[in-house]
Order: structure tokens, then sequence, then C-alpha cells
């Protein structure tokens, strides 16, 4: 079953939930945030970090209603962590009877079960470390990725559990239903080893939302006047605070030196040292969560704060009220077993060719950033191997590509280009410009642009212009005509000025222009001649029409004389 369900369309590939896995179970494959549900532990890092609301988490709320709908009776185990959300317990108790839950207890009750039972492992002392197992996250972890250390988990279950297993037993015929801020205790409810404990699991953002849906009309007491039910054993209460449930613990036997680790990074520190033989004789309380369960990955999505829970606690318990030892009932002893993750191993030269093929040509290429959610290159290498990692999605490696290929283009264009800061003055310049220039044996960095193009309608329109100009003008110092074009950059504090050669393009069309214009006078000396010869002869056909015209008239008339 998926309990972390992912959400293509508002997936934004900004890889956060990849760089926060602790166990690297969530990959890149196929352009997509994939989650490998073997070797995933739960800790929900994922979900809490995601920004575009791209992962659900799997809840059995509607469930839930439709047992109340049906009649079904129900008892609530509400984790400690609740003070978070709702520092009012009393009102969130009356709240929860009013929405149709028979029975409402903290889970505290079944904290004190498992506390007892931690006394009773330090006071037998056989163990060469003991490791708490409240948090199902950490012990899943110990199974796949520290199957020598199983030996040193207590064998004792979850608070979540052993109230589960004692609500069924004081209350016959009730469902049970677990109200957590943690996406591993819905794993952990659902697990064989534990059958019949807890029936379902409600999430705190469900139970947020169901509350608002159907508000009971009371008001709410100041904070400072809220007094919870006394409850035996009351720091029991402390358990979801950083090192609280070693606070529970009776100090009179120190057989055991007493530590805790929140968060996976420090959790996976202890775990190595225990594993190298640094450790023994310790109690470790470990949780996956920074805050322990005040930080719960799903309280990111309600209004919750850790101080506010704090205060609660600390005003409803009493610090000297601690756990003593007691027998362990046979339902809350838990067998952990070993369930290590497969992992191929790759040759020395399979890992030294992926670097290679990821662009880490060289030792000092491997910058180990860790922009790509592995600790380092190498790590990296070996996910791709696998095909967990993408081997492009690498920060340095796209930014040294693009930039080569940047530097390439400007190295290598016919265009000259400079890049003047706020002042006009050069702050970059490309062979291409030099060239244009004569600079090749100057270097004119720094230098006030006027002094290189000296031509006062460009440097007036670089004094005031937005966004992109073109200016066309001639320099004879260098033989040039140029067409400028200026982009305006940041504000107008840089600007690029490219320059466009135009001095073949005219020269060419200035020859042509010349050409034309022979050509065209030729033309008209030749037409001027054809019309000067048509007008000669037009004249000579004149003359000889006229004496003709005079012959015959003279024969005419002669022949009219005969007559």
């Amino acid at each position: 079953m998926s309990y972390i369900q992912l959400s293509e369309a508002n997936c934004r590939n900004c890889l956060r939930c990849v760089r926060v896995c602790p166990t690297k179970a969530m990959t890149y494959q196929n352009h997509q945030p994939t989650i490998l549900e073997d070797e995933c532990i739960l800790c929900g890092k994922c979900y809490a970090i995601c920004p575009h609301s791209a992962k659900k988490v799997h809840s059995d709320g509607d469930q839930v209603r439709a047992w109340i709908a049906q009649g079904q009776p129900l008892a609530l185990s509400i984790a400690p962590s609740f003070a978070s959300v709702w520092p009012d317990y009393p009102r969130l108790k009356r709240q929860l009877k009013a929405i149709g839950f028979q029975v409402v207890e903290e889970t505290a009750v079944g904290a004190r079960l498992v506390s007892q039972a931690y006394m009773k492992l330090i006071e037998e002392h056989q163990m060469k470390n003991i490791l708490s197992t409240c948090c199902p996250a950490v012990v899943t972890y110990v199974e796949k990725n520290f199957p020598e250390l199983i030996d040193q988990l207590a064998p004792v279950v979850s608070p979540m559990i052993a109230h589960g297993y004692d609500l069924k037993e004081r209350y016959p015929g009730v469902k049970t239903v677990f109200l957590t801020p943690c996406i591993a205790k819905q794993k952990e409810a659902a697990d064989p080893r534990f059958a019949g404990a807890v029936d379902a699991v409600l999430t705190m953002p469900d139970l947020s939302a169901w509350l608002k849906e159907a508000p009971v009309d009371e008001p709410e007491e100041q904070a400072e006047e809220i007094r919870w039910e006394t409850m035996k054993t009351s720091t029991v209460r402390m358990y979801p605070t950083p090192g609280g449930v070693i606070r529970t613990l009776s100090s009179s036997d120190e057989v055991y030196e007493r530590v805790s680790a929140e968060g996976m990074d420090r959790v996976k520190d202890a775990l190595k040292s225990i594993a190298q033989g640094h450790m023994e004789g310790y109690f470790f309380e470990l949780s996956a969560c920074e805050q322990s369960c005040l930080g719960g990955p799903l309280l990111c999505h309600v209004d919750h704060s850790e101080w506010r829970a704090r205060s609660a606690i600390r005003r409803n318990m009493d610090p000297q009220d601690q756990v003593r030892q007691a027998e362990l009932p046979a339902n809350l002893r838990a067998a952990w077993q070993a369930d290590p993750v497969e992992r191929t191993s790759h040759t020395e030269e399979e890992i030294k060719d992926m670097l290679f093929l990821m662009g880490k040509t060289s030792k000092e290429k491997e910058l180990d950033c860790g922009a790509c959610g592995y600790e380092s290159c190498r790590a990296k290498a070996i996910a791709v191997l696998e095909g967990k990692a993408d081997p492009k999605l690498c920060l340095p490696y796209a930014l040294e590509h693009a930039q080569s290929i940047s530097n390439l283009i400007i190295e290598n264009t016919p265009n000259g280009i400079l890049v003047l800061d706020e002042h006009n003055c050069v702050r970059e310049i490309n062979p291409a410009a030099l060239n244009m220039m004569n600079l090749q044996e100057i270097d004119p960095i720094g230098m006030p642009v006027e002094s290189i193009l000296p031509d006062q309608g460009l440097h007036e329109l670089l004094q005031d212009f937005v966004g992109v100009q073109y200016y066309r003008c001639e320099y004879p110092q260098y033989h040039k005509i140029l067409n400028h074009a200026m982009i305006s950059i940041e504000d107008h504090r840089y600007v690029i000025l490219i320059l466009m050669d135009l001095t073949v393009e005219e020269t060419k069309e200035k020859v042509i222009r010349q050409m034309q214009m022979k050509t065209a006078e030729v033309a008209q000396t030749v037409i001027d001649d054809q019309m000067r010869v048509v007008q000669e002869i037009a004249s000579l056909l004149g003359e000889t029409t006229a004496k003709s015209k005079v012959a015959l008239t003279r024969l005419m008339k002669a022949m009219d004389e005969d007559d």
C-alpha cells in the first residue's frame, strides 16, 4: 500500500523531496520524482517540505466517519503531540465525543506501559544497548539498513500499539482509532505483527477539518487556566518532546547511560557509532523528527505550535512522577526482523565511468555540493547506475555546460560584444570587438566607451534609453561602418553593446550604385545618339519629300499646259 501518493500535475521538479530524503528512497526517474516503497521508512520529510502540494497522505478518515454513521462504538487514542494543535484537552475531548467517539483517551496511557517495560529491560541489564522503539520510522530504518543491530532494539511495542491492546481489553467490542501527526504510524497499525491493536488511523489534518465542519459551540479557555485530567505517572505526557521518553524513566538506576537523538541525521550518526562498536551500555531514545513527535510531518498542514504544546504539557505533569519497573504483558512484546535493502555492488571502474559521463572528468570537478540530493558525486553516480537518478541533474555541470556554450558563442561570433557598466565603462569585450577596432595590443577593460567608440550621437543615446535600441554610424579611424544594438539590463546597471560590421555590405552597395549610375549614363548617351540619328534621318526624308512634291507639281502643270 502506498501511504504517500505523488501528484504529477502539481509537481514542479524542484527536487526538494529528493534532497531531504534520508534513505534516498525518493528518486528522480523519467523526469518525475518516484518513491521506492521498499526503501521508504515513511519519515514524511518529502511530504513536509513539498511547497506545491504534490504529495498526498493516506488517511482512514472516511472509514472512521462511516463507522460513526453506522453506530459502531469507537475508542480514540490521542497521540501526546495533540497539544501542539489543541492545547485545551478537556474541550477537545468534549468535541470528539460530540462527533461520535465513545471513548477518548491520551496515548500516554500506553506510553506508561512502554516506559514500565523499558525500566524492566534496564533492570535486567541483558542488552548491550537499548534502542527505543516508539518511532516506527526509526525501527524500519534499523530493520532495513542496520540489520546487525536488531538485537539491540527494545523488544517492546510502541505506545500506540500498547494503548490499542489496552483499550480493546477494557472496552470489548470497540474499534480503536489512533490520532496521529505521523505517517509511519499508518504502516505500523497495519503491520501483521500487531494485528488487532489499532483498526484505523486518523490524521490530525483530517480531524482539524472535521471539527471545523461540526464545531462545538463553547468558548475556549485561556491557556493558563487549562487543566487536564489527573494521570498516574504524568511524566509520560513528555513522550512527544525531545528526550521525553528518558524523562519518564526512574533515575534510581544508572545501569545504562541515557541519551537521545532527534532527526534522521543524528539518528544515522548514532546507529553508525553503535554498529562500529563505539557505544556500549547506552539507552538511546531515537526519533526521526527533529522536534521529536512535536515535529511530526502531518503537523505542517495545520495550525500548530511546538512551544504551546511544551507549555501545556509542563503545566499538566509532575516531573517527579516517574515510571517504575513493572512486568511486561505478553502482548506488549515485539519481535523485530531484519529486512535489509538489496543493493547491487558496482566495480570501481563502473563508478568512474559514470562519473566521467556525468562530467566529473577530474577529482576537482567532484564538488559534492549536494544539490542533486546525494551526499557526494560518487553516491550520485552509484544511484544513476542503480536507475534511481538522472545523470543530467547536476547543477554545477549544467551551469558549466551552459557557460561553456555561452562562452563558445561569444568568443566565436563575428559580432563585437561589449558589456558596459553604469558609468559606460567597458567591463567585458570579446575578440571580435578587439579586432574591429584594432585593440589587440591594448586592454580596454575599465576604459570609457567614448575613448573606443568616439561618436557623440552614440554617447547621448547611451545616457537614456530603455529596452533595445539600434544606432548606425561610421568610424573613419577604423574604416568601419557599424550598426550598434544596445540592450539595457538590470535597471540600466549594465548595457550590452553588440557591434555589427556593415562595412563590406555598404561598400558593395556603394559600388553597385556607382555601376548602376555609370550604366545609366551610358544608356542615356546611346539613347541621345539614337535620337539624333533619327532626327537627322527625319530631316533628310523631309527635304526629299519636298523636292519630290515640287517636281511632281511642275510635271502636272506642264501636262495641263499641253492639253
